[in-house]
């Protein structure tokens, strides 16, 4: 039997069957395994178990009662139901092992920074996560977007956490779909259809209200933000930025925070969210400057980006964030604009710092154009 001690945890790999026939054997195996070894979380790996019986049960019960910070991982469906039936997983950390898909060969649908969304048959997509290796981290986006599904949010519903390759994966069903970025560039005459539809959604996004205590507020993440940014303000920029953060409305409305193009796909007509991992509520200033980011300000001191990021021309991604804010606010206002600026620079400010530290350049360019904003405007009211 095979077993790892890796810092406080001790982890054990059961595998094959654990019966009636073996369960006295196997415990005591277990137990020689531990005795004499200092760990404060014990770990049962269940890949490669096939079967477990009540025998097998109670020597899980056993441990459970020696150890409390005991937890299983990667039980197959056959051996976590047997689990679920009797009890265990409501006393016990249990979670189960990951389904294994292939994507060698599938059709790219969608990219982004943080994931990569693959069609795996004409009923399926997979939205395949780049930076993040965490199950947890991806069953939390999964209950943001069940909850803003729930409230009337148009996203897409989610089945189970997979693998694909090294890489975590969460699989859709989605009929006939594609992105609203290729929707945008192949039907250039449903272009004004697409974007009131673009306008429509991000205004539902903003106008639904939850007041449930696991969806963040992103007034709070800014002002953290700011005080992130802080040593590298002028002392007076600091002061007034986060004095303006401080006065923009509380709100309990849906913010999604990342809701650009490629974040959105379009089934029969309709658009769906497929990306909720940055869902949060507040004022909808928060995600119109989440957006400006990408369409425009990336551009200013990486010039290319658009077409990098977005495949379009940076002519294009103006366009489109100037024509989706005009149908937003059935005007277009350059205040306006310049406020959801002030808002999205901060943002490029703090990005800047956590992902390029040593793009000085890309810094000082964002840096001076939050200033100069900053000199200009005493609020951030939008009239919405």
């Amino acid at each position: 039997m095979r077993h790892v001690l890796n810092g406080d945890i001790l982890t054990i790999f059961l595998e094959g069957e654990l019966n009636s026939y073996n369960a006295e054997s196997i415990g005591a195996e277990i137990d020689g395994i531990i005795k004499g070894k200092s760990f404060k979380n014990l770990v049962l790996d269940l890949e490669r178990l096939r079967y477990i019986s009540s025998a097998g049960l109670r020597v899980v019960l056993k441990l459970k009662q020696q150890f409390d910070n005991l937890s299983i991982i990667n039980a197959s469906l056959e051996v976590y139901d047997v689990f679920q039936m009797t009890g265990f997983t409501s006393m016990l950390n249990i979670s189960k092992a990951l389904r294994k898909i292939d994507i060698n060969g599938a059709e790219v649908i969608g990219d982004g920074f943080f994931s990569t969304v693959y069609r795996l048959d004409k009923d399926t997509i997979v939205k395949v996560f780049n930076r993040t290796s965490d199950p947890e981290q991806i069953e939390r986006e999964l209950r943001l977007a069940k909850e803003a599904f729930i409230l009337g949010v148009p996203t897409a519903i989610s089945f189970d956490i997979v693998k694909a390759g090294d890489k975590l994966g969460v699989v859709f069903e989605m009929l006939d779909c594609m992105s609203l970025k290729t929707a945008v560039l192949t039907d250039t005459n449903r272009y004004p259809e697409y974007l009131k539809k673009y306008a429509d959604l991000l205004k539902k996004i903003n106008t639904t209200e939850c007041f449930n205590p696991i969806i963040p507020n992103i007034k709070e993440k800014y002002l953290e933000k700011v005080e992130y940014v802080k040593p590298f303000l002028e002392e007076k920029y600091y002061s007034k930025v986060k004095k303006l953060i401080e006065s923009i409305e509380e709100r309990k409305t849906f913010v999604h925070g990342d809701c650009h193009f490629k974040n959105i796909m379009v089934q029969n007509g309709e658009l769906l969210l497929i990306d909720m991992d940055t869902l949060s509520v507040g004022h909808p200033i928060f995600e119109l400057a989440a957006i400006c980011a990408p369409y425009c300000l990336f551009n200013e001191d990486d010039p290319g980006n658009s077409e990098k990021f977005f495949g379009v021309t940076e002519e294009q991604a103006n366009g489109l964030y100037n024509a989706l804010l005009n149908t937003y606010f059935g005007k277009d206002d350059k205040d306006i604009k310049n406020k959801i600026r002030l808002v999205a620079y901060l943002h490029m400010v703090w990005w800047n710092r956590i992902n390029e530290p040593t793009n000085n350049k890309r810094l000082e360019g964002c840096r001076s154009r939050l200033y100069k904003l900053l000199d200009e405007y005493n609020d951030l009211d939008i009239g919405i």
